[in-house]
């Protein structure tokens, strides 16, 4: 019986490459399996669902072909160049940046003047209701202090809930302490100051589940667990611990760094185990998978965007594929089966 598919991205700033690797290789299996250049992921795709750096990668999966607007415009390998050319400026911090916020602690860290360029030019004009398929990005209203979540239905139907692709992507990775709060206009003209979704949600992976309860897909409508086909992906294992002895003397300045580990990773942790519990309830132990790659040999810093970080972080998602390639065979012959 088919089923429901669905893509989820956590969050992770640089380490985007990861995810976006691994599934830039997933896409190629798909076109050699297919014998076609011109399969896209996408098209095994029902939702797609993304925070942060998870919500970057998920955009530019679903932008519309101007040509052909039923079909991706980027392949997911142009999708990762949007990191591996544009990262070290995204993410540069010049000396003057640096006294001028006191390294960070008078003012956030890096301007998001580059990321805006970057999303300019990938994303253009395009409008969420304009995506290719359903979707969900995570964000967080600081002033009304809700979640906020851009969703492609409610866009198709309101344009009060109508972003430009470009202005969610920048909110959903308006990382507290890197990038100054988004505020961003929905196609109705109504603003929102808004920041990282990673705050409450780093793994939306839950949150893409109860958007899809409430779908219709094809014949199928509301969708249970055992109706879907969940594929959840990190963006690198960190598991540095934190000695006692140093952390019962922190203070604010030196908890900030380790903390904003801890709920990314505890959040994406809970999340999976809460998944994991759902879909053995639905008797579909197989409809949940959870790629968690490890890190390798780059540096776990959300913000290191050095050449040779960034192609650590690559090498770090073809390793992942390598080592697990049965799996991941496995993964590109049900989408297939599934799509027939």
């Amino acid at each position: 019986m088919k089923k429901v598919t669905i893509i989820s991205i956590d969050g992770g700033g640089i380490r985007g490459i990861i995810p976006g690797t691994i599934l830039a290789l997933i896409e190629k299996k798909l076109q050699d399996q297919l014998s076609g250049p011109d399969a896209r992921l996408v098209d095994y795709i029902d939702f797609v669902a993304g925070t942060s750096t998870g919500g970057i990668l998920g955009c530019g999966m679903l932008v519309p072909d101007p040509n052909n607007p039923s079909k991706p415009k980027y392949t997911m390998a142009e999708v990762v160049e949007l990191y591996l050319q544009n990262g070290q400026e995204i993410f540069s911090n010049p000396i003057s940046q640096k006294v001028r916020t006191l390294y960070g602690l008078k003012d956030e860290k890096f301007s998001n003047s580059n990321l805006k360029k970057a999303l300019r030019e990938y994303f253009g004009d395009t409008l969420l209701s304009q995506l290719i398929r359903p979707c969900l990005f995570t964000s967080y209203d600081i002033e009304n202090r809700k979640a906020k979540f851009f969703k492609h239905g409610k866009a198709r139907e309101n344009e009060a809930d109508d972003f430009y692709v470009r202005d969610l992507s920048l909110a959903t990775s308006a990382a507290p302490t890197y990038f100054e709060t988004a505020l961003i206009q929905s196609k109705s003209a109504e603003s929102f100051p808004l920041i990282d979704g990673g705050v409450f949600a780093n793994n939306p992976a839950m949150c893409a589940y109860a958007e899809v309860r409430k779908c219709i897909f094809g014949d199928i409508a509301n969708p249970t667990s055992k109706d879907m086909l969940m594929l959840s992906i990190g963006t690198g294992s960190v598991k540095k611990p934190i000695p006692y002895k140093k952390a019962k003397n922190f203070g604010m300045v030196e908890w900030i760094k380790p903390l904003i580990d801890v709920m990314m990773s505890g959040n994406s942790e809970t999340v999976s185990h809460q998944l994991e519990w759902l879909f053995d309830a639905g008797n579909n132990n197989e409809g949940y998978i959870r790629l968690e790659p490890e890190i390798g040999n780059a540096n776990s810093d959300l913000a290191d965007a050095t050449p040779k970080n960034m192609a650590a972080l690559k090498r770090a998602g073809e390793q992942f594929v390598k080592k697990n390639e049965a799996k991941i065979d496995e993964l590109v012959k049900t989408l297939i089966e599934n799509k027939s």
